[in-house]
């Protein structure tokens, strides 16, 4: 039975180096197309559009906004950020639009969230193997929190409270159904617990819900909740990284508390596979110079990102390695449906 949510052979150590890539930021027009980042083809001649289908303020959205601030920085490219609603229909509407492939409208997904809902039947094809990956930025792992005056200071107390009030406790997380349920009922299987799942349109309502009383326990990913672990109105009990955080050093890993898994999200830019090969190059070296970048990892450090750059291939392998992650939970959680 596969519990562990974990790729060995993509050997995710979320541990990228922070040596300096040599040289100074080149000086660049802030409102050019081309700037220092140009190319003898000329790309970009306009400004490159990233569609967020995620809401304005959270995870996604302040990942990609940081990474088109530093293209702007490093390049002079003008990179605009367009947040839409709804991921798995943007994803759909997206890829059926032949006209993103111009190479100036990328997409902002996850394969293993992708892979997850072709699982959960929220995704109608295997668009996961069908997009062409511009690179990923990072990898955020799981956490789990409560709000500053709950009565639960280890998750070893939350989950032994859970174990004896099964559904008791409300967990508030993104979503129904797909990602986040599957990835939190996975883990209560392997704590032998349960919580009242209960789904939000986004990050900064679930946060809000267990902040107001409204919900015990708040799971979400590691830069979802930074800004207000270090405001003192949460308090983090348990991460899904392979080891400690620099951030966050007195925070246990799941492992370490009894739970075998670990468990994350990447944050990656994509794009239409029917885009001319040499703007995706383009692209794709372009990203990773920038997140390579110190600064750039400076400032995704910062948010509570972990920096994690993986190829076009690697990405594809990833998908397809958590496709059968999500099969195995997916027929387990139902088997007695």
């Amino acid at each position: 039975m596969m519990k562990k949510i974990l790729v060995c052979a993509l050997a995710l150590a979320i541990a990228i180096s922070l040596a300096a890539c040599g040289g100074e930021t080149p000086d660049v027009a802030p409102d050019s197309g081309q700037g220092a980042g140009g190319t003898e083809t000329g790309y970009p001649e306009k400004p490159i559009t990233v569609i967020v289908p995620f809401s304005a303020g959270g995870e996604h959205d302040l990942t990609a906004r940081t990474v088109a601030t530093r293209l702007q920085e490093m390049y002079g490219w003008t990179v605009v950020i367009q947040n839409t609603s709804g991921d798995s229909a943007a994803t759909i509407e997206y890829m059926n639009n032949k006209g993103n492939a111009d190479g100036y409208t990328l997409f902002m997904h996850s394969p293993e969230v992708m892979a997850s809902g072709l699982v959960s039947g929220q995704l109608n094809e295997d668009y996961y193997k069908q997009f062409t990956y511009l690179g990923c930025f990072v990898y955020d792992p799981l956490c789990i929190s409560v709000a500053v005056n709950s009565p639960f200071n280890t998750v070893e107390e939350l989950f032994a409270y859970a174990k004896e009030h099964p559904e008791e406790l409300n967990w508030a997380a993104v979503g129904a159904g797909g990602f986040n349920q599957m990835n939190s009922e996975n883990l209560w299987s392997v704590a032998g617990v349960k919580f009242n799942y209960v789904p939000y349109d986004d990050a900064s309502k679930s946060r809000a819900a267990v902040m107001g009383g409204h919900a015990d326990v708040f799971c979400s990913f590691a830069s979802g909740v930074k800004g207000s672990a270090d405001n003192g109105e949460l308090k983090v009990l348990a991460v899904g990284a392979a080891e400690r955080l620099d951030f966050w050093p007195d925070v246990p890993t799941l492992a370490e508390v009894g739970c075998d898994l670990q468990v994350g999200l990447t944050r990656c830019w994509d794009i239409h596979p029917d885009t001319p090969r040499e703007f995706v190059d383009i692209l794709t070296e372009k990203m990773e110079e920038c997140l390579m970048d110190p600064d750039t990892q400076a400032r995704l450090l910062e948010m509570g990102q972990s920096p994690f750059w993986m190829t076009d291939q690697e990405m594809h392998d990833y998908g397809e390695y958590y496709y059968g992650v999500y099969q195995e939970i997916y027929a387990r959680l139902h088997a007695n449906d």
